[in-house]
């Protein structure tokens, strides 16, 4: 069995330990641990430095006017946009996921939408609409704490948006009038990836990465996403230290993820001459939640996925796998032709995501142990195969929606 379980779990725990937003200081101190210990199991570490757009917010505030019910507690969303200290005023009309046919006539009112509009429902409502509610799915999440792509405020222009939660919303429908408020701060900053390497002792020029981000969202701990895959990562990085492997093993802690892949998209464009020799990459994302199951998403060939499910079966680890591309890390290299293996925990504990309630009380050691197991095996299967167990190739149909991916969903590439 995988015999750093404990290890990942404290590991874990120290990391979400506070918030770790791209370019912060909880960032920062969170890198520099995981440095020393990837050094302390016989690492190579360096770090690879990378320019990133971040913001800070100062106030996020909705009143509701008409009729006269004071404020409704709200979560900024990050790079949307930005109103005067007074704020904006303006008529709410609920605008579904910005549905064309809902939307008012006329410039100045401000929008109430059942779920954040893509990016090009975004574009049409900038100009038109003077701010934007966005109502939480589900009756039982707390506040969001996310960000739209910092290039939709740069392209189309500013559209200062919050959350609130479900049950407000519904209330929401009654309002007349509403007072929105939406201060934040841009930066430019500089970051780093955190990338640790063992050489291969008979294929050394042969790459396979392991590889999680260890950023949150603004002001989150984020346990779950992403101190459990972070935490996990090295624990396999511990476990692997002490193993002969005939491939380099490049393990990668990547900032800037929950702002937009951004650190991937450095760490490729920077080394795109040596991921020609990539073999696969390993991400693990949303790990450490105490019930769920073990689930894989292969972006690339058919025979990866049957390679994955051959060492699960031997293994005796039941895991859905499925082909298809996902909002993380491994999409990256993907576009880059390199086929990735993203294993993550499915967990109704998930959905505290990317809010105040993934924290450290949802992580237990039981988490790590089948999702490490898996991981740590695929990864030794592929490092030290004489030839390659699997055509390493994105099929068209799966390189059509990492294109979607960055252009729809993301609208950073295009």
């Amino acid at each position: 069995m995988f015999d750093e379980v404990e290890y990942a779990y404290r590991l874990a725990l120290r990391l979400a330990s506070t918030p770790r937003f791209t370019g912060s200081k909880g960032e920062a101190e969170a890198r520099e641990l995981l440095a020393r210990e990837l050094s302390g199991f016989g690492y190579s570490v360096s770090l690879e430095p990378f320019k990133v757009k971040v913001y800070e917010v100062e106030r996020a505030s909705l009143e509701v006017l008409e009729p006269d019910r004071g404020f409704v507690e709200c979560s900024p969303i990050g790079f949307s946009g930005e109103t005067g200290e007074e704020g904006v005023e303006g008529e709410l009309s609920y605008i579904e996921s910005g549905d064309t046919a809902l939307l008012p006539a006329g410039k100045g009112w401000i929008g109430l939408a059942s779920a954040r509009p893509d990016k090009e429902g975004w574009r049409k409502l900038v100009g038109r609409a003077s701010g934007l509610v966005v109502a939480e799915g589900s009756p039982h999440r707390e506040l969001s704490r996310v960000e739209v792509p910092y290039e939709w405020r740069e392209r189309f222009g500013s559209l200062p948006a919050v959350y609130v939660r479900y049950w407000d919303a519904v209330d929401l429908l009654k309002a007349k009038r509403v007072r929105l408020v939406v201060r934040q701060e841009y930066k430019d900053a500089e970051t780093f990836n955190l990338v640790a390497e063992k050489r291969g002792a008979k294929y050394p020029d042969e790459i396979v990465y392991l590889v999680a981000h260890l950023d949150s969202v603004y002001g989150v701990q984020g346990a779950l996403d992403n101190a459990g895959g972070s935490a996990l990562a090295v624990a396999l990085a511990k476990a692997l230290s002490r193993e002969s492997l005939k491939r380099t093993l490049r393990i990668v802690l990547f900032s800037g993820e929950e702002l937009g892949l951004r650190g991937s998209l450095a760490h490729a464009e920077q080394r795109r001459s040596e991921l020609k020799n990539a073999v696969v990459v390993v991400n693990l994302d949303v790990h450490g939640a105490a019930l769920g199951s073990t689930s894989v998403i292969v972006t690339g060939s058919r025979s990866l996925r049957h390679a994955v499910e051959f060492v699960a079966k031997k293994l005796g680890v039941k895991v859905n796998v499925s082909e298809d591309v996902m909002s993380s890390d491994g999409t990256s290299f993907a576009r880059e032709g390199v086929p990735s293996i993203n294993v993550f925990r499915s967990s109704g504990a998930a959905g505290s995501a990317h809010t105040v309630k993934d924290s450290p009380e949802l992580l237990h050691p039981l988490a790590f142990e089948l999702p490490g197991l898996l991981a740590l095996e695929v990864v030794k299967e592929i490092a030290n195969s004489e030839e390659v167990p699997f055509e390493r190739e994105i099929p068209d149909e799966i390189k059509r929606k990492v294109d979607d991916y960055f252009r729809k969903r993301l609208g950073i590439l295009d």
